[in-house]
This record gives structure tokens, sequence and C-alpha cells, in this order.
């Protein structure tokens, strides 16, 4: 009796450990806002996004003998597109078409290089991105957010690895954007 439950469990367990892992890394960084400026009066921004990558995935890894590539659970793009909406909406600014300046934020690069041997990885991951301004006006100014991180493990990077590490660089560049006053400035000289 216990050899009819025993036997097809640890048969399951071990097909469970060949299954493939996914490809698709859940991208899911933290935002960080920024304080209310109670001096804006109705001042309407508009906000896209672009991703500028040559290569859409966020880390290649080898798995069996094949390299496989990872990608973003959602577009780049829009993500950061609404992270920027937010970060703006909390500042007191209103998101719509037509206003005084239009924001783009880029993304130069979000890649985690994984190295792996028989006993450690390394993930190291870097993120670049760039919040492209531009005033009815004719002024423009440029804002580059860049930030790394390093982690080291035991034995394989996990897919779970990868995103966290993924994550926190996300989450720290995030977080550099809403301490930084550059745009905001540029905006409210640039809005009358």
């Amino acid at each position: 009796m216990l050899k009819k439950i025993v036997l097809p469990l640890m048969a399951l367990v071990m097909l469970a450990g060949c299954a493939s892992q996914s490809s698709t890394l859940e991208v899911s960084p933290k935002i960080t806002l920024p304080q209310q400026d109670p001096s804006l009066m109705g001042v309407t921004i508009s906000i896209n996004g672009a991703d500028r990558r040559a290569d859409q995935a966020l880390a290649k890894i080898n798995r069996n003998n094949q390299l496989v590539a990872l990608t973003p659970s959602r577009d780049l793009r829009y993500l950061l597109q609404e992270v920027l909406e937010k970060q703006m909406t909390a500042r007191g600014y209103m998101i719509g078409p037509g206003g005084p300046v239009d924001l783009q934020i880029i993304v130069n690069q979000l890649f985690a290089d994984v190295s792996q041997g028989n006993v450690r990885y390394k993930i190291a991951t870097k993120a670049d991105i760039t919040i492209a301004a531009t005033a009815k006006n004719g002024n423009k100014i440029n804002k580059q957010y860049r930030s790394s991180y390093t982690v080291e493990g035991a034995f394989q990077a996990s897919n779970q690895d990868i995103a966290n590490s993924v994550n926190t660089t996300l989450t720290d560049t995030i977080a550099e954007m809403a301490k930084d006053t550059s745009i905001h400035d540029f905006i409210k000289q640039n809005a009358r």
C-alpha cells in the first residue's frame, strides 16, 4: 500500500525538478513617490515611454547547455511610463495631451549579467534610464538616472534571484527619480 503512494509521489517530485523554468522574469519594482508641490496650479504634462535597448532580454543564462534569454513580464516602456505618471501626479501635475511640456522616459539599458560556476553564481545588474523633457517654447533637458546592483549566491541562479536583482536595481533608480527635482524645476520654469 505504501509503495503505491510513495513511488508515484517520488516520480512526480523528480519530474517537477526536471521541468524547464519559465523564461519570463516578474518585473515589479517598488515605486517611491515624491512630495507634493502645492504651488502647482493645474499644470498638464504628457508622458510617453521608449525602449532603446538593442536586445529585449533582461538576462541570458546557460541552462542545460543552452543559452536562454529571460524577458520581462511587462513591457518596460509602459511600466516606466506608469511609474513616471504616478510620480508626476504625486507632485501635483495632471497628465494629458496639449500641456506646455512633454516628457519621455527612455530605457537605455537594463540587463542582469549572470555568471555561474559549479558552486556559486554572481548577478551584476545595471540600469540606465533617461527622462527627456521638451517644452513647447523649444527648451529641452535630459536627465539620466543610473543604478547598479551585484549579488552572489550558492549554486545556480534561479529566475527569482535574477528578478530580485532587476527589481532592486529598478527600485533604486525610481527612488533616485523621486528625489531629483531637476525635471520638476524645468517644468515649472517652462510652463508659463
